[in-house]
């Protein structure tokens, strides 16, 4: 599975087109896999987030905001 085109299509590269309702809430990127494999795909996320959050920290920088 190729997460970075996953993500690529939910990237908001031009923000005064965005709109939410041209969103199907039900799409699931083709995506045919079960619950369990979804919420170890979820917890690495997290780890991988936690982690990048983490360096930026360090740096006494930069954050990280995510909005689900």
């Amino acid at each position: 599975m190729n997460l970075a085109k996953i993500i690529k299509r939910f990237r908001i590269d031009r923000p005064e087109k965005f709109r939410l309702a041209d969103f199907d809430p039900a799409d699931t990127c083709g995506l045919d896999i079960e619950k369990a494999e979804a919420k170890e795909m979820l917890a690495d996320g997290v780890a991988r987030l936690a982690a990048l959050q983490e360096k930026l920290y360090a740096q006494d920088r930069w954050a990280v905001l995510a909005v689900f």
